[in-house]
């Protein structure tokens, strides 16, 4: 895809991407103890964001006070700067180096259960999101198709392919594809697990179904829920805990089977519960300076005349 680009902007990808391989391979120490603050401290003194950043904390955490809600926010700042880190890390990834994969707690486990079967995993903005391609490493007689929301940079679309390229069992899908792709590879010889980070503020619609999420009303993308339910595809829930700088246990956990009969919203409200209950045990390793809440129920009924929260 490089040759898309012009001349310039192709030796600034070069220069990034070569950059990023040369620090993936520095010692640990630099990356995280020298690297890491230094980021964080250009976060901090820039004030990244930091008035989304409060909003969603303080309406998220009403029963937090001021002390701690800034508390977060540092704690947070330094985990933003450890996602960039470990960004560096997966530019230099492969079978020979481990350091920085993830603990997968229940491999085994899924692979014996759903092994060259369809299913869908759903993930987050939580912790180092990126790491959860390197799942498809672990599978067998399955591919992950990672889908994703293409960027407005090419640049940076470039460099985040070649990222995300660390497996011939991943398959890279713009999140506009995600059904075409999946119904033209089903009968291919192997099953198909469709990653989504499902977190992400979807595009306000006149009949977008209202949730409490942390203490807000929130709608989420729908997309997983409905594709479990037309093609009875099992859905699993990333849960993630971050256990050193750069390093993650990550288990799946069923949050529906696939055959059992649900009513709408039941999935999505299931993957609400456990992204809830996972963000409560480590807020500051959410993505807080993401513009989560920008739709609501009023913008909702002025747009297009009516709102679908009940009450």
């Amino acid at each position: 895809m490089n040759t898309k680009l012009k001349w310039h902007k192709r030796i600034l990808l070069e220069i990034i991407w070569g950059a990023s391989f040369v620090l993936s391979y520095t010692p640990r120490f630099f990356k995280y103890y020298v690297l890491k603050p230094f980021i964080a401290s250009i976060l901090i003194l820039s004030r990244y964001r930091r008035k989304v950043i409060v909003e969603n904390l303080s309406k998220s955490f009403p029963e937090k006070s001021t002390k701690e809600i800034n508390r977060i926010i540092r704690r947070y700042y330094l985990f933003l700067a450890e996602v960039v880190v470990d960004t560096f890390n997966l530019v230099g990834a492969n079978e020979k180096r481990k350091d920085y994969v993830a603990d997968w707690c229940n491999s085994k486990e899924m692979n014996e259960k759903l092994g060259g079967q369809d299913w869908i995993a759903m993930g987050a903005h939580y912790g180092c999101w990126e790491y959860m391609l390197l799942w498809s490493r672990q599978l067998e007689g399955s591919k992950l198709m990672g889908v994703y929301h293409p960027m407005s940079s090419e640049i940076f679309e470039i460099f985040y392919q070649r990222l995300r390229n660390v497996s011939d069992k991943l398959l890279q899908v713009p999140m506009k594809q995600t059904i075409l792709h999946f119904l033209r590879n089903r009968k291919n010889g192997y099953g198909t697990v469709i990653g989504l980070v499902a977190d992400q503020s979807p595009n306000l619609r006149p009949d977008s179904h209202w949730f409490k999420f942390l203490n807000q009303n929130t709608i989420f993308h729908d997309g997983g829920e409905a594709l479990a339910l037309k093609f009875h595809l099992p859905v699993y829930f990333a849960y993630s805990k971050r256990l050193a700088p750069g390093r993650y246990t990550i288990r799946f956990d069923e949050i529906y089977d696939g055959k059992e009969e649900v009513a709408p919203h039941v999935i999505t409200q299931r993957y609400i519960d456990k992204l809830e209950s996972m963000i409560k045990e480590c807020p500051e390793l959410w993505l807080w300076s993401h513009r989560r809440w920008a739709h609501t129920p009023e913008r909702q009924a002025k747009r297009f005349g009516k709102s679908t929260l009940a009450g």
